[in-house]
Parts: C-alpha cells; structure tokens; sequence
C-alpha cells in the first residue's frame, strides 16, 4: 500500500488547523458579540433639548438613566461658542405592580454670548463604562427678547448682598442666597472663585482635586440635609458683580436644609494657586504658590412658630393637585384618589397627607412616587399618594374631611393647610343593580371567587438575558471542544 506524500499530509493537516481557527474566531465573535449585547446598556441614553432658541435660553444635553438607583458623575463636553451654567439632576421614583423604577436625567446647559448658528460636534459621554456616542447637529440662537438681562447676571444677583465691597482684582467667596432661613427651609451654598477681567495676573488651579476635599470637609455643615448636583469638573462662566466683569471659576454648589435649629457656621477657607511670578527678572518666569481666602460668614436658623407639629412640617412653597377616578360609586366598590403635592422644597423628606380615622371608607396605604429636580437656584419636584378607596355605606362626602397635609409658608411665615375639594356621592345597593349593565364596573371583591391568583407575570426580560447566559455557556463548551480536537 502506498502512502500518501508527506506534502499531502501537510496539506489535510493545514487545512484542519485553519478550519480550527476559522471555527474559534466566529465562536469568539459570537461570543463577545452576545456579551457586547448584554452589557450594552440600552437604557442609557443622551438627549438634546430645543434646538431653535433665543440667547436668553439655554440649550439642553441630558443623560438619561433607566433603573438607576446612584447618581453617576457625568462630564458634559465643551463646546465651542457656547458656555456651561447651570447644572440640574432630575430623579422620579414610581412603583409600578409593586416594583420600584427610578429614572435618572442629568441636564447641562450651555448659553450662547451671541445670535447664530452652532454646530454641536459629535462627542462622546461615558457612562458607568459605557460610551455613549452623540451625532452632530445644529442649534439656532436668534436674538429674541433680552429685556430681562443677562441670565449670568440674573443668577448672581442673590448673591451679591454676600460679596462685600472688593478692593482686589481676585478673590475667593463663599456665598449664600440668604443671611436667615426657618429650620428645614433651603438656602444655596457656592464656592468660586472670581477673577477680574482686567486683573493683570497668569494662573492655574494646585492640585485641586485635594485642596477641594478639605475645604468640603471643612465648609459642609453636619446639621444640614444636602441636595447637589454635583460638580465633576471646575465650571468657567463670565458674570457681572455691581458692573464689573469677572470670570468666576465655580468649584462646588448644592442646596442645603437644616434640620436642626443651630445658627449655620461657614469658616473662612483657603484656596492655593500657582501664580506666574516675572517680577525679578525681564523674560523670566517662575510660579509661585499664593494663598486666597475666604471670609466666614453665618447663616441665622429660626424656629417655626409654636404648632403641635412643629417638629415634623415640611417648609417651604406648595400646592396640592389631585384626581378622582369616579365620583359616583356603590358601597364596596373601589375608587382611585391621587393627593399630589408639589412645589419648592425638600420634596424628598414631604410625609404623607393626615388621613382622619373615620368608619364611613377604608383607605389602603398609598402607593407613593416622586420627581425632584435639583439645582443650584432651588429644588423642585412633586411627591404623589395615590390612594385606594372603599366607602362601606352611602352618602355624600367631602373628602377635605379625610386627607389633608399641613405645612409650613415659608413665603407667608405661617403655617397653611393643602385640603382636597373634591367630593365623593356613594350609592346604595339599588343603584348597583339598577346600573350595573350600564356602568359595566364591579366592586373591589365582586367575582373574587373565579380569579385565579397562581398565575404569574412573565418578565420577558429576565428570559431574554437567562436565554443569552445560556447561549454564552454553550459557546464556551464549543470553544473547549474544539481545543480538544
């Protein structure tokens, strides 16, 4: 029998190892491939705002979180010909079928100095890992209506009563909105620092990162709730104080509310910068380390006025919004009432409404939602008790008799009382049969006998990422059986 040339054996066993390659690279592409598809988070998003705006407007980037319980620190880009301001973080907390969702939006705005069109480059945003890509696109500012100055302005001007006469060119401030506030009631906190335009200096920030955490450790008071957006980066911005023109360089801001009646303390602090010395000799320079200052300052923290529920009010500026779903029904049968709370405040730390004891409904504990946009000018939001209702006899009803929240005006100084106007008509057992084919609606208990509470909901989800955990597994046999060939 004649053997096979050896170049031929060569050839089936080339042929074999590549097809072995060939086999492990499609199993790795597959392989990173479905990894790639389950780690991509898809609810994780970047929006735009308005894109034809007038220059007392800002233009809009967000990130968008789905199911995100932590707020992540988000670097927006800087684009050309628009300036950073103010930055807001939106959370709204809701419970749908028993499970809590919480969506997470971080918003930057960017205004423009003058009308034009600016292109937005593509840039990219990274996102507990993951890098979020944006297209390009174009933005119109028109001149519009200016009437009302200048937004950088209009936002420093709370703060200039806490910016005393200033003699030098730069200079290091901690500033509050307000000299005085209620326990519980919100004051802004801000440390920037503030540079003349005509100062005649060259500098840079010192090893910022732990300079800053020593002056937040120093300045952040421990008898306060705090809500911030949170800074990641030093947030450059032209401002005019009493007319003259600074650049202020913004290196922390939050809202702050206290929860106790201590006076708020801030202690001066200091800021070292490197600062371009050319004084000794012509055309030589050297940096040196200056030191700037702040001055200290205190905020006054009043008691409420005497209350039986003086210790547990919220404080500050509401109103209630609400929702009936029917405002005829039967003994025993169910109706949906929503008591909506919203307004300027600590929208976090807001109770539910004082529901009164009385034999005429059981009212089941609400289901409870929230929406809290954070800012440095105030925190906003609403705080929504949505309530299932069961009257057990008829009558007419004024529910202001059963839900009402108390709280405290910060703007009137005197406690105010949000109540419900709306009114509930129950029928008896007559109207039921009589309007039962017409209504087509049925009691909380009615044919509770034929449902059947064994089934369950199917999480498409969870199959959809258990069915690909499975095919990972499978990819990696098939990777070890083709090593061991």
């Amino acid at each position: 029998m004649r053997r096979a040339p050896r170049s031929g054996q060569f050839q089936i066993k080339l042929t074999k190892y590549l097809f072995k390659i060939y086999a492990l690279t499609n199993i790795i592409l597959c392989f990173f491939g479905t990894c790639h598809a389950q780690g991509v988070d898809e609810s994780i998003s970047i929006e735009f705002g308005s894109k034809t705006l007038s220059l007392d407007q800002p233009f809009v980037i967000s990130v968008v979180l789905s199911n995100a319980e932590s707020r992540p620190s988000i670097i927006f880009p800087e684009i050309n010909g628009l300036e950073k301001r103010s930055k807001s973080a939106t959370s709204t907390i809701s419970t749908v079928d028993g499970k809590k969702i919480v969506l997470q939006t971080i918003s930057q705005e960017y205004f423009a100095s003058k009308a034009g069109n600016y292109l937005i480059p593509e840039f990219v945003i990274t996102v507990y890992g993951v890098r979020l890509k944006s297209e390009e696109t174009m933005v119109v500012f028109s001149q519009g209506n200016l009437d009302g100055g200048d937004p950088a302005t209009i936002e420093n001007e709370g703060l200039e009563a806490d910016i005393e006469d200033i003699n030098e060119g730069i200079f290091l401030s901690v500033q509050t909105d307000k000299k005085s506030v209620y326990i519980r009631q919100g004051f802004a906190l801000r440390i920037s620092l503030y540079i003349s335009e005509d100062a005649p200096v060259e500098m840079e920030f010192y090893q910022f990162n732990r300079q800053l955490q020593s002056i937040l450790k120093k300045v952040r008071p421990v008898n306060c709730w705090e809500e911030n957006v949170g800074l990641e980066e030093i947030v450059r911005r032209k401002v005019k104080i009493r007319g003259k023109a600074y650049t202020e360089y913004n290196m922390y801001q939050s809202r702050l509310f206290p929860i106790t009646s201590d006076n708020i303390v801030l202690p001066s602090i200091s800021l070292d910068m490197l600062v371009v010395d050319n004084s000794n000799a012509v055309n030589v320079e050297r940096k040196v380390v200056k030191t700037f200052k702040s001055k200290a300052s205190t905020v006054l923290v009043k008691q409420l006025p005497n209350h039986p529920l003086r210790d547990q009010v919220a404080v500050g500026l509401y109103s209630l919004k609400e929702k009936l779903s029917s405002e005829l029904v039967y003994p025993g049968e169910s109706v949906r009432y929503m008591f909506k709370v919203e307004g300027t405040g600590n929208i976090a730390a807001i109770s539910p409404p004082v529901i009164q004891a009385n034999s005429s409904f059981d009212i089941y504990p609400p289901e409870v939602s929230q929406v809290i946009k954070r800012s440095y000018q105030n925190v906003i939001g609403e705080k929504t008790f949505d309530y299932f209702v069961v009257p057990r006899k008829d009558g007419d009803f004024s529910l202001a008799r059963y839900f009402q929240w108390i709280y405290f005006n910060s703007e009137t100084e005197k406690y105010d009382t949000l109540r419900s106007s709306r009114k509930l008509q129950v029928k008896g057992e007559d109207y039921k049969l009589a309007n039962f084919s017409l209504s087509g609606s049925s009691g909380l208990y009615d044919n509770l006998e034929n449902l059947d509470s064994s089934k369950e909901t199917i999480d498409f989800k969870q199959i959809l990422k258990d069915a690909t955990n499975a095919i990972v597994i499978v990819l990696l046999l098939v990777m070890i059986w083709v090593f061991r060939k």
